[in-house]
Order: C-alpha cells, then sequence, then structure tokens
C-alpha cells in the first residue's frame, strides 16, 4: 500500500499539536504558526496519514518570487519514528518544488542534527553556508563595547542603501535569521524588518557592523531574545551584542540566541553574561538546486 501524503487541514490541527508537543521538549515553535501554513497560499503544509491519523509533517514555502523553496517544520511523532516518513515527506515536498518550477529548495538545521543532514543527503542537498549559534538563558549583565562608534537604528530601505555597496560583509550575501534565510535585496530586508529592528555601526559612512534583533512571539513560556550580527571585527561584534543584550534586559528578557560567523564563535564563548547557561552550536544551510537563474 502506498504511502498517503496530503495537504493538512483544520481538522487535523490536534494531530500536528500532538507532534509537537514531543519536540524540543514541548517548546516548538510549530503550534504558532500551524494556522498559517494551513491558510497560506504560497505553503504546502503536508502530512502522512496512517489510519486516519497525521503521524509526520512537513512544510514548503515558496519565498524570494517563488524563485526558492523554503522546507521547514518536518516534526514525526516518536511512536512512527524509524519508518522513512521523514525521507518520504522531504521527497514529496522536493517534487513539489520541482512542479512549481522553483530554482532551488532550501532549509537549515543544526549540525548536531546528524537524522537531518542524512535526510538532506539522500534527498540530493549540499551545505552551502554554516554560521554560529551561541545560546544563553538566565543572562544578567552585558559586555562593555570596545567599539568608538555609536549604534543607530535605521529601517529598511536606509540599510538596503549602506549595505548594497558593502554587502561583502554578509558571507554569501545571505541574511540569516530565526533560523531561515533570505538572499541580500531590498525586498528581503522589508520582510526581516516587519518585526525586527536594524541597528548599523558606521565607520566613514560605511556599515562596519550590522544587526538585527526581536522578541520571539513563539516562545510565551520562556520567551527569548533573538539576534543575527555581522561585523568586520570582533570589536563590532561585541558592541552589537552589547547593545542588543542591555535592549533584551531592559525589556525584561534574560535569554538570547546570537547567530553569527563561524570566526567569532571563540570571542562570543567567552562572553561574560552573568548567564546560567551558555552554549554553541553550528547552523548549517543546504541547498538543493533545480535549475538556473537566467
Amino acid at each position: 500500500m502506498s504511502l498517503l501524503i496530503r495537504r493538512l487541514v483544520k481538522s487535523d490541527r490536534d494531530d500536528v499539536l500532538e507532534i509537537s508537543r514531543y519536540t524540543w521538549d514541548g517548546h516548538d515553535y510549530l503550534g504558532t504558526v500551524l494556522d498559517e501554513w494551513m491558510n497560506d497560499p504560497k505553503c504546502d503544509f503536508v502530512g502522512v496519514e496512517v489510519k486516519g491519523r497525521v503521524v509526520a509533517v512537513g512544510n514548503l514555502r515558496l519565498i524570494e518570487g517563488g524563485w526558492t523553496g523554503w522546507l521547514e517544520g518536518l516534526r514525526v511523532h516518536p511512536d512512527y519514528r524509524r519508518r522513512g516518513y521523514a525521507n518520504e515527506i522531504t521527497a514529496y515536498l522536493v517534487a513539489e518544488g520541482e512542479r512549481l518550477g522553483v530554482g532551488r529548495l532550501r532549509y537549515t538545521t543544526s549540525d548536531r542534527n546528524v537524522e537531518s543532514l542524512k535526510i538532506a543527503a539522500k534527498a540530493g542537498f549540499s551545505r552551502v553556508l554554516e554560521l554560529a549559534v551561541f545560546w544563553a538563558t538566565g543572562v544578567k549583565g552585558f559586555p562593555p563595547m570596545r567599539v568608538n562608534y555609536a549604534l543607530k537604528e535605521v529601517g529598511s530601505t536606509v540599510l538596503y542603501d549602506l549595505l548594497r555597496n558593502n554587502v561583502d560583509m554578509v558571507p554569501g550575501g545571505v541574511l540569516v535569521y530565526d533560523w531561515k534565510a533570505l538572499e541580500f535585496s531590498l525586498e528581503s530586508l522589508k520582510e526581516i524588518g516587519k518585526d525586527h529592528r536594524f541597528f548599523v555601526g558606521l565607520k566613514n559612512g560605511k556599515v562596519d557592523s550590522l544587526s538585527f534583533c526581536h522578541l520571539r512571539p513563539d516562545r510565551k513560556d520562556q520567551p527569548w531574545w533573538s539576534l543575527t550580527v555581522y561585523a568586520h571585527d570582533s570589536d563590532g561584534v561585541l558592541g552589537q551584542i552589547s547593545h542588543s543584550v542591555r535592549i533584551a534586559l531592559e525589556g525584561g528578557l534574560n535569554t538570547a540566541m546570537v547567530t553569527l560567523e563561524k570566526r567569532f564563535e571563540e570571542v562570543v564563548g567567552e562572553l561574560e553574561l552573568g548567564a546560567d547557561e551558555q552554549d554553541i552550536s553550528h547552523l548549517v544551510m543546504l541547498e538543493k538546486k533545480i535549475k538556473t537563474q537566467s
């Protein structure tokens, strides 16, 4: 009997939430986005149905004008793991992306997620970018700034004008935020700017450091501050982190996630934040090319 993979509907909500409860110790974001994914015409949110029950899910979201298909939300109920369902959903979404005419498929995962990396390899994805992700919980202070310029908050259009001649400071020209990614463009900055604040450090009129940050809305039980930093040197990185952590603490937040280039991970690993716990892992972006851009 062939496996039944179908688009999810409102009546599947309880099954999806049940799957989500077993992910990240019950702190999964899926419950906050599943209604949006079900109703978004740019999403193909599908699940594996077994005996009338949805036991595995995954989403394909069209971004960047339909050129990129973004894979996300791959989950399998623990009672149904090791049956190949994650591979089946991935293959289904890859085929769907090809049918829709995307130029490439992308997603991110942790370098510690061995199963996810195996699924990617089997589906023909390659690693194209790797960044460090620094976590800190119970933060009580922020490091001193070592830069002699003030950080300025700007909007997406101003930032685009500042960056377009200095985009080399963003590895691969890919803006990574909250484990998602967009190619550098004004449209991408506007999308990120819907719920992020942009801060730049300028030297001689050029961007020396950049950060975008916001409160993650999907963790109401344990709210945390999400920050991405790009900079030319470690002083710029520390300046942006210090500034952003101060904003977070003033807002009553003491848990933070910082995404940044791997070359700076030793610097942030030595930060003295008075944190209860600190950790560094790596975000891996994977890509499967479907066709070349004309």
